[in-house]
């Protein structure tokens, strides 16, 4: 299993997608039941094999990531073989990077001292799929790509 297990209401929802996908696995409603009821760690293994394909297809529609603190905003851009990210940090003030007037302030004190920016990416260690999997699990979320977008043009525009 590459990501956890949806949860009983996950699976409720999904309920006709995880009918075609027993349908698939040659697994009609009779064979199904049979299957609950006389092979538990077949089961379990569908029911991973289902949470991972529901999984990989919701990631694979990710193209921006967020993940802040108070204090540093990371900015991710998935791309297919690199993530690239933008970090912004804010030096000894009280400024929420997690909310739109804190990062508006950022924008209107970009070239001051107090605040740091970092561009660049990395290849994926592992998968791009597991390396979203890991920001989600870490408390990121998915974005528009708002942010990102407005720094990246700081880059284009600028030597900072």
């Amino acid at each position: 299993m590459k990501y956890h297990r949806l949860t009983h209401e996950q699976f409720e929802a999904l309920h006709q997608e995880f009918a075609v996908f027993l349908a698939k696995q040659g697994l009609d409603k009779s064979k199904w039941k049979e299957v609950k009821q006389n092979q538990p760690k077949k089961v379990e293994l569908l029911l991973d094999l289902f949470s991972d394909v529901v999984w990989d297809k919701i990631i694979n529609k990710y193209e921006f990531l967020e993940f802040s603190t108070p204090d540093q905003l990371f900015l991710f851009e998935i791309l297919e073989k690199t993530a690239s990210v933008i970090i912004l940090k804010v030096e000894k003030l009280k400024i929420d990077l997690k909310t739109s007037s804190g990062f508006q302030w950022v924008l209107d004190h970009i070239d001051s001292d107090q605040v740091t920016i970092y561009h660049g990416s990395r290849p994926y260690t592992s998968s791009r799929n597991d390396f979203v999997y890991d920001y989600l699990k870490k408390g990121a979320v998915q974005s528009e790509g708002k942010c990102f977008k407005a720094l990246e043009t700081y880059f284009s525009n600028s030597s900072k």
